[in-house]
């Protein structure tokens, strides 16, 4: 149990950032204590050489002009400059390897003469570094040798425990240094892992709430207006349109279920009354029949109208573009809803640019045939009697312009942002069939084409719809 919640609390990002930002601070560590111990060190050992190399070359210089006797009254001497040095020697070993000069500063008894003697013999005209260990195992010495003209030694060593004292006080100093950076490192990046992860945290809050059914959950913004705040803001602003979407899903359902609930009870309700009869004349039945196939096939129709829309949106299907003539599908338009507007005693009027003249685009002909149909079928249900439908096309900046203009009922402003939303139908239009699909399938279409439609109202009531379409 104990160590399971331990392996939780290690799974946690936070943690784990905070163990890397250790370990990174470790190795950084590290690596500058082994950089600077190296240039330390080295700048002790110049310091020392050049120490026992000025001494040494004061002691040759004496040495050559007066022999072991100067020498021996220059150390002697109160002039001398080096009485307070502590652990240090003068050697001169003469040409037959016997001791005829040695001179010690501080304790002479660490001194052991068999290690400073080694090397000599394979000593050359150039002088020699080397390093012995004193008869205190935990000293070692540094010895500058040079062999004379003359045939003798000279040699210069000093114990390096004064080196050793600094380094060891640098390792110690290091080492506290480190372990305070390691606290501080620690806290810092604990509270600096639970600063950047708080917006992550307040996410997987909202995240829980909207799974324990709270759809208007968001996520609180702090306004930092860092990367995670944006992310915040773009995952809110997610749930608002996941909320608007499940919201006008509802609608679609209940308007479809309001819709369909018509010719279904109707044709429920014929079904049901020709049953009761005890004789079903041929007649009765057959005007049954006709009317529930009206009514199926009204179903069938908006399904393949919501079917339509949602294909072209999510690009399933795809589109058969040709090269077509705009006046040939209007005027195909025109006749197809000629007989129907005759009965409103609406008239449907083809402006064209000039006689015989063609705009050509390269579109799907029935798809755009759909679109324009609808808009038509619109123009003509929501119309008065004794009205003009007027369908022109024409070309401007590098576009194909479609409009239809009609004399009916309008749209309110306060509506116009809405119409192309799917099922959405405005308070003029709700006196007639539908459920407001047509619109949401005409944009579909034209943005379908890389083109646009919008609507505009005219004066003395009435509305205009343009379409335009790539050349």
């Amino acid at each position: 149990m104990f160590l399971s919640k331990i392996k939780k609390i290690f799974r946690q990002v936070g943690v784990k950032m905070t163990l890397w930002h250790l370990g990174l601070l470790i190795l950084s560590s590290c690596f500058l204590f082994l950089a600077f111990y190296f240039l330390y060190s080295q700048s002790l050992e110049d310091k020392d050489h050049e120490v026992l190399e000025a001494k040494f070359n004061e002691y040759h210089a004496i040495y050559r002009l007066g022999g072991v006797k100067s020498l021996t009254e220059y150390v002697h001497s109160p002039e001398y400059p080096f009485k307070n040095v502590n652990d240090f020697f003068i050697r001169i070993e003469s040409a037959d390897h016997n001791t005829s000069f040695f001179h010690t500063q501080g304790q002479a008894s660490i001194f052991n003469l068999k290690e400073i003697e080694h090397g000599l013999y394979d000593l050359t005209d150039k002088e020699q570094w080397f390093y012995i260990k004193t008869k205190r195992s935990d000293d070692d010495m540094e010895v500058l040798s040079i062999k004379m003209p003359n045939g003798d030694y000279l040699q210069v060593g000093k114990t390096v425990d004064d080196r050793d004292d600094l380094l060891e006080r640098f390792e110690r100093t290091f080492a506290e240094v480190l372990l305070c950076a390691l606290i501080l490192g620690g806290v810092g990046g604990f509270l600096l892992s639970n600063r950047i992860l708080r917006p992550i945290r307040r996410l997987i809050t909202t995240l829980n709430n909207i799974s324990k059914g709270d759809e208007e959950a968001r996520v609180p913004l702090s306004g930092n207006e860092d990367e995670l705040e944006v992310l915040s803001t773009l995952f809110n602003q997610m749930l608002d349109r996941i909320n608007t979407s499940n919201q006008a899903m509802r609608q679609t359902l209940d308007t479809v279920a309001h819709e369909l609930r018509t010719p279904l009870t109707s044709i429920r309700g014929l079904a049901e009354v020709n049953l009761q009869k005890k004789v079903i004349s041929d007649k009765d039945a057959r005007l049954v029949m006709e009317n529930c196939i009206e009514g199926i096939d009204e179903i069938l129709s908006e399904f393949k109208m919501m079917t339509d829309i949602t294909e072209v949106e999510s690009g399933l299907q795809n589109l058969k573009k040709e090269e077509v003539d705009l006046q040939t599908i209007c005027q195909d338009i025109i006749d197809l809803y000629e007989i129907v507007a005759e009965q409103k005693e609406i008239q449907i009027i083809l402006d064209s640019p000039t006689p015989n003249e063609q705009l050509r685009v390269f579109v799907d002909r029935k798809k755009i045939r759909q679109a324009l149909a609808n808009l038509i079928d619109n123009a003509i249900k929501y119309s008065p009697e004794n009205t003009e439908i007027h369908l022109s096309y024409y070309k401007h900046n590098q576009q194909a312009v479609i409009r239809v203009l009609d004399q009916g009922i309008g749209i309110n402003q306060e509506e116009l942002p809405h119409i192309w939303k799917r099922l959405y139908r405005g308070e003029n239009s709700r006196s007639e069939k539908g459920i407001g699909l047509g619109l949401s399938l005409v944009k579909s279409i034209v943005e379908a084409h890389n083109g646009s439609v919008s609507v505009e109202a005219t004066e003395g009531g009435g509305s205009c719809f343009i379409i335009r379409l790539p050349c």
